[in-house]
């Protein structure tokens, strides 16, 4: 079946063959204007290629945001901390990165592009003649405002301050543009953008293409997945630095409205058990979109999902017939505890379903021309004062698709025939998912007292995977429940760096990491400074124009 895949090599790739400015020159500059769109967005069909165009700039995030700068960047990982070689991503989760670092460049120019493109989509499409099909024409304008909304958002979580561009500019006219406040971004155009893509976007089971063809469960942008962005941004702008006592109303009213969806249409984006649950992860073509709310969109063919090559420790070829990098990449040592607990159900003991050989792996036996991967075990001191042993290098394996995996599902999925390489995994990556929206509505309910509710939702999400119910009528203990199961549930997906920012527990939690691995060489507690809950303006942007940007506290 032929599939919207955001990142295919389209006809029209936007700024890339038919970039006005070379691709050197935009990797190297502020955000510019890249393309002559004189000529296209004439016809329905050139305006939607051009919004899949938008969605090809998400091509990079699974691996420069969401494992670099958030997962490697969290409590969920312990990265090595190599002082005889350099890795960008030991370089971040050491908190030793500075304003040099290239993947900080990176996806400052990655973002702007999408802002760029979404701009240009918002700038043609109105003055398009789309005859009646005026709801296809709000269609493809609510997804521009998403992504473009979307793209301002991660900026101002990543790097706070950055210039507000809303139109397509010149390269002079971008770099006359200081920065704006953060609080500017979310009130000027972050909100507004996902309000109005919320508003004139449909459902899912309404989206159409050009031809009128049904698009449903292609992975494009609705209406839910606006709202559930919309709830992240306020429950965002309610935390820290913020702290916008008033903005957790409106996250509530956004998630609520997900949640009503979601029950009156048959519990649509919830895995019914714990073995949907795990298939939901797999190349399948019945599970690329079943459960998400929005996902990054990965084929194989030269535009899958490079993320999973370098998510950790490499692999033998009875788990895959392509290799993976060899990071330095681990589960943490107290993310590792949770899935060690086991848990009793009559006669029968279990750990959490989400665990072992499913996200997490701790290790394989030798095989010809491989070596045995075996555990390396440590201590690990838990809250109470006991000290328990522990793995400290199982791996990330959450979105490997394993031959052992798929075997363990009675699944058949080939994918493997059709990958261009070591970095073309056709796994999807979740930007928004059901339980994620659950588990911040819980947050809000243990604010509001209602620790019942919280707790129910809690327990639903882990009695499904076979772990033990909790209970409380406590809310400081719902709500480290809560905070917990969203560790779990939703670790490798880039969330939990984020979480632990509006939190405004980042860095204890990392002092606490680093002291529970004994502050081994490279790792030095007192880069954790004040202020990097930002990450650096980049050193290339800082450069366009000596003295428009002030640089980020801490660097």
């Amino acid at each position: 079946m032929k599939r919207i895949i955001y990142i295919a090599k389209a006809s029209f790739m936007i700024g890339v063959c038919l970039a006005l400015t070379s691709c050197e020159d935009f990797l190297t500059s502020a955000p510019s204007n890249l393309l002559s769109s004189d000529g296209f967005y004439q016809t329905p069909s050139q305006s939607e290629q051009g919004i899949v165009g938008v969605y090809a700039g998400l091509y990079d995030m699974a691996l420069l945001e969401h494992l670099y700068l958030s997962e490697c960047r969290s409590d969920n990982a312990w990265v090595t901390p190599k002082t005889n070689g350099f890795r960008e991503y030991s370089e971040i989760g050491t908190f030793r990165a500075d304003y040099s670092l290239s993947t900080f460049d990176d996806v400052w120019n990655k973002w702007y592009k999408i802002i760029y493109d979404a701009n240009v989509a918002l700038a043609k499409i109105p003055s398009c003649d789309f005859g009646t099909r005026d709801d296809f024409k709000n269609q493809l304008l609510g997804e521009a405002h998403f992504l473009r909304g979307w793209a301002y958002f991660e900026m101002v979580r990543l790097f706070g301050n950055i210039p507000l561009i809303d139109k397509p500019l010149s390269p002079d006219e971008v770099k006359n543009i200081k920065l704006s406040p953060e609080r500017e971004i979310y009130d000027k155009i972050i909100v507004p953008d996902l309000i109005e893509a919320k508003t004139i976007l449909p459902i899912n089971s309404e989206m159409k293409n050009a031809s009128t063809t049904s698009i449903a469960g292609k992975g494009r942008a609705d209406k839910i997945a606006a709202q559930a962005m919309l709830g992240r941004v306020y429950m965002t702008m309610a935390g820290f630095p913020l702290n916008d006592s008033s903005a957790q109303a409106l996250a509530e009213t956004e998630l609520k409205a997900v949640i009503t969806f979601s029950e009156g249409n048959n519990n649509m984006y919830w895995a019914p058990d714990s073995t949907e649950w795990r298939k939901q992860f797999l190349p399948a073509d019945a599970y690329y979109n079943k459960y998400p709310i929005f996902s990054i969109q990965y084929r194989a063919g030269g535009t899958g999902n490079k993320a999973i090559f370098y998510f950790g420790p490499t692999l033998p070829t009875s788990y895959a017939t392509y290799n993976i990098f060899g990071n330095g990449i681990y589960v943490e040592k107290s993310l590792m505890y949770e899935f060690d607990k086991v848990y009793t159900q009559g006669d029968i003991q279990l750990r959490d379903a989400r665990g072992y050989d499913y996200s997490i792996l701790s290790g394989f036996d030798a095989e010809p021309n491989f070596p045995e991967y075996s555990k390396s075990i440590d201590k690990l001191t838990l809250e109470g004062g006991s000290v328990v042993d522990v793995q400290s290098n199982a791996m990330f394996y959450k979105f490997m698709p394993s031959k052992h995996k798929i075997n363990a599902l009675g699944m058949t999925i080939d994918y493997d025939k059709s990958m261009s390489g070591n970095q073309d995994w056709p796994v999807n990556h979740p930007v928004l998912r059901y339980e994620d929206v659950l588990l911040m509505y819980a947050e809000i309910l243990v604010s509001k007292s209602d620790v019942a509710g919280a707790m129910n939702i809690v327990n639903r999400i882990r009695q499904r995977a076979g772990c033990a119910p909790e209970s409380t009528n406590n809310a400081t203990e719902a709500l480290k429940f809560v905070k917990r199961e969203r560790r779990i549930e939703l670790m490798g997906e880039g969330v939990r760096w984020f979480d632990l920012v509006r939190w405004n527990e980042w860095k204890g939690a990392i002092e606490n990491m680093f002291d529970s691995y004994n502050n081994p060489d490279g790792i030095d507690k007192a880069n954790v400074k004040e202020g990097r809950y930002l990450y650096p303006i980049p050193m290339d942007q800082v450069n366009v124009k000596p003295g428009l940007y002030n640089q980020n506290t801490g660097y």
